[in-house]
């Protein structure tokens, strides 16, 4: 099975190359890298596995099928992804242990500062690029954030 860094070193790899789509399958482990938009749901070993396109902009709007548990019901909802435009240390606030700029539920608009993210000592303002509500947080302070990682998502 390959580990963190060894899938990180392939992701790369396969995005800077002209190959559209990889499949890897081994030993009951299966990962598939695609450029193309596409979503698509497969029961494997009883697993379930999503296989989500990738653009290289900054924010881009995505339709995300979301499943509840109790109802087993699909329900399709417009999320907007918010991207790292640079790579460095996620901030949520503007100091250490201060009130993040956004949580979970907070409402945004379009030019409102998300994040700081620190690159070479210098504090870059993440602004969102849509007006909506933060669905979700995808990174912790400090943690390391590299070019067109999703750090935000927008409904």
């Amino acid at each position: 099975m390959l580990d963190y860094n060894k899938i990180k070193e392939l992701i790369h790899e396969i995005d800077s190359s002209s190959i559209r789509v990889f499949e890897l399958e081994n030993d009951g482990f299966k990962l598939k890298l695609s450029k193309n938009d596409e979503v698509s749901f497969k029961e494997i070993n009883n697993k379930e596995e999503v296989n989500v396109g990738n653009t290289n902009s900054k924010s881009i709007p995505k339709k995300e099928l979301v499943v509840e548990e109790e109802s087993n019901n699909i329900i399709d909802i417009e999320l907007k992804e918010v991207k790292s435009p640079l790579v460095g240390t996620f901030y949520s606030s503007s100091t250490p242990g201060g009130k993040p700029y956004v949580e979970v539920g907070s409402k945004v608009k379009k030019g409102d500062v998300l994040c700081i993210v620190e690159a070479m000592k210098i504090m870059n303002e993440i602004t969102s690029d849509f007006d909506g509500e933060i669905v979700e947080v995808l990174r912790k302070d400090e943690d390391i954030v590299e070019f067109g990682m999703n750090i935000f998502k927008i409904k």
